[in-house]
């Protein structure tokens, strides 16, 4: 871990991401600023100061935790601050308030970045990051409180964690434990925002047997330990929050419907995150299907991820979340994995004027939606 901290350089790339990073946390404070606090966010909140859970309203404990932890810190500095400051942070601001919810969104910008470039090269990268700071669903879920995108953080990390471990199997046990402990900690971290989320970690585990069909018993041995660690997270978190989540009856209770299934063409949508990004999904989508060069697991895993995402969690209504928005971080890797591939040929320099237009038009209508929406709300 040490190693490859003392091995991260910043140059070119970096810069480059960090400033369209900026430009999403940008965005996310503007609308986190804008809008008054709902009823939602405000029960969330509560579930997660009171540590009753209130399990009918917030089925996610972590977001009760996230979302309380900028009342606790102002509730602290209350007590260590002079009277008319004190009196000045009674109220606190919205944007405060959301504020874990964007850093968890700028996190996840970066984890998609750094996980599509090592995947695909600087090209791929700053396809897929481009289409997360310009999308505005994962804006949306990142200047509001709700367990959307603790749910999109974690199972990115989750997926892309098992993967980097199977390909490390094979390499020396020391080398296993770092990745083992970040892939406890995702799994934790997802079960606790939404339990139903076991099921991506069975997907992650499959991932792992296919990649080191010669090392499946190694595979089943990282996997447990990271479940031990998973599981003692999240009894941790349901320790500080008495919350289990949502019950058992809750989600048994729940039938498979056809509107479920139809959650499948959420890429096809464009009330999801824009037709700029229908255009480019079925552009991808085609040349996956049609170029042989383009299929292979860099490109498939976040394909299927993506689907299976949507689909798993979709099958729960009781859940009370926004399914499309797991998907779209995957869908953007995906995406960006195909764009890294053409613009190795002989079309880059088109293709980049046109993923360059495309960015553009996306960028000015993601403001546009952003800004009706905020106005909507006030």
């Amino acid at each position: 871990m040490f190693q490859a901290l003392r091995e991260f350089r910043v140059g070119r790339p970096q810069v480059f991401a960090g400033l369209m990073l900026l430009a999403f946390l940008a965005q996310c404070l503007w609308v986190a600023s804008t809008r008054k606090v709902s009823d939602l966010e405000y029960r969330y909140i509560t579930a997660g100061l009171t540590g009753k859970g209130e399990k009918a309203v917030s089925p996610s404990p972590l977001t009760g935790l996230v979302a309380a932890f900028p009342i606790r810190v102002i509730s602290l500095a209350r007590k260590i601050s002079t009277p008319e400051l004190s009196a000045s942070l009674a109220v606190p601001h919205p944007w405060f308030l959301r504020l874990p919810f964007v850093i968890f969104g700028v996190w996840l910008g970066a984890a998609l970045w750094w996980v599509a470039r090592r995947l695909f090269d600087d090209d791929g990268g700053y396809v897929a990051l481009a289409l997360y700071c310009t999308s505005p669903a994962m804006i949306t879920i990142s200047s509001n409180i709700g367990p959307e995108i603790l749910l999109a953080w974690s199972s990115l990390g989750l997926i892309y964690t098992a993967i980097g471990v199977a390909h490390t199997l094979y390499a020396p046990p020391k080398k296993w434990v770092p990745r083992i402990v970040i892939l406890g900690l995702s799994i934790g971290f997802a079960l606790a925002t939404a339990w139903w989320s076991f099921t991506l970690v069975l997907l992650a585990f499959a991932y792992m047997m296919y990649l080191a069909p010669g090392c499946r018993r190694e595979a089943l041995t990282v996997l447990a330990s990271a479940s031990v660690i998973g599981c003692a997270v999240w009894t941790a978190i349901f320790w500080l929050t008495g919350s289990f989540g949502l019950g058992i009856k809750a989600i048994l209770g729940q039938k498979p419907t056809l509107e479920a299934f139809g959650n499948l063409a959420f890429a096809l949508s464009g009330r999801t995150d824009g037709y700029v990004l229908v255009l480019l999904f079925i552009a991808a989508f085609t040349a996956y299907g049609s170029w042989p060069r383009a299929r292979y697991f860099g490109n498939t895993a976040p394909f299927i991820t993506s689907l299976a995402a949507v689909l798993l969690f979709s099958l729960v209504p009781a859940i009370r979340i926004w399914d499309a928005t797991l998907g779209l971080s995957f869908v953007f890797i995906f995406i960006g994995g195909l764009a890294a591939d053409f613009l190795e040929t002989r079309y880059r320099r088109s293709l980049a004027l046109i993923l360059a237009a495309c960015f553009l038009v996306r960028a000015v209508l993601t403001v546009v939606v952003l800004r009706n929406w905020v106005q909507n709300l006030m």
